[in-house]
């Protein structure tokens, strides 16, 4: 679905010029606080100042816009890639890896409410769990696929097993910012200052392609 400006024939009150940027905004930040089963239409609609019924209206019920949710935050992702790839052909597979990796800190810096989300659905196996490995995890590694593998075959990283290269990446790239609370206490920092995450993107790259390469 578009995130441009819905218009249908017989819609409900609320829905004319509807964003569904701004719908997928309140989504995540609602789910991401209180769960999905704990989240309800109202408060969703509440967050994005629609009526309920234009949320059943475009999307039915609570999975479906869940769905729809991780579909936009996965287009984001990727669009973000594609769109800078137009600057990456002067640089080598390391630099390309050093990129994608600052973008994926700010992606899960960002306090829009992912950061919770994907802690809590990806720790237990559920159709939920499914549909966010499929529809996101896979196709954002994919973004990467091709350069690690020519960086193996060349002999310029290590052959770790892929699952422990993923787990490394993902734990320093989101840790801080799952439990921000804990750091701001232990060293009284503000976890969505840009400076920090341009900082703790910064340390992510230095430790991770020190210990990568051969």
């Amino acid at each position: 679905m578009s995130i441009d400006t819905v218009k249908k024939v017989g819609r409900p009150v609320g829905s004319a010029d509807l964003k569904m940027e701004q719908l997928f905004k309140a989504s995540l930040k609602v789910f991401g606080n209180k769960g999905f089963e704990a989240t309800t239409l109202t408060e969703i609609a509440t967050e994005a100042n629609i009526t309920r019924s234009t949320i059943n209206y475009h999307f039915g019920n609570k999975t479906e816009l869940w769905k729809q949710t991780i579909d936009y935050l996965t287009n984001q992702f990727i669009n973000d890639f594609h769109s800078n790839q137009k600057f990456h052909k002067d640089l080598d597979d390391i630099s390309i890896l050093k990129v994608v990796i600052r973008q994926m800190v700010h992606f899960w810096a960002d306090d829009n409410g992912f950061c919770k989300m994907a802690y809590s659905e990806l720790n237990q196996k559920s159709e939920r769990a499914d549909y966010f490995i499929e529809h996101m995890m896979y196709p954002l590694i994919n973004l990467t696929k091709d350069v690690f593998g020519r960086l193996r075959k060349e002999g310029v990283i290590k052959k770790f097993d892929k699952q422990y290269q993923l787990s490394i990446v993902l734990g320093m790239v989101s840790y801080l910012f799952a439990n921000s609370y804990m750091f701001e206490k232990l060293h009284g920092i503000d976890c969505t200052a840009d400076e920090l995450k341009d900082a703790h993107a910064d340390a992510v790259i230095e430790i991770f392609f020190n210990g990568i390469i051969c």
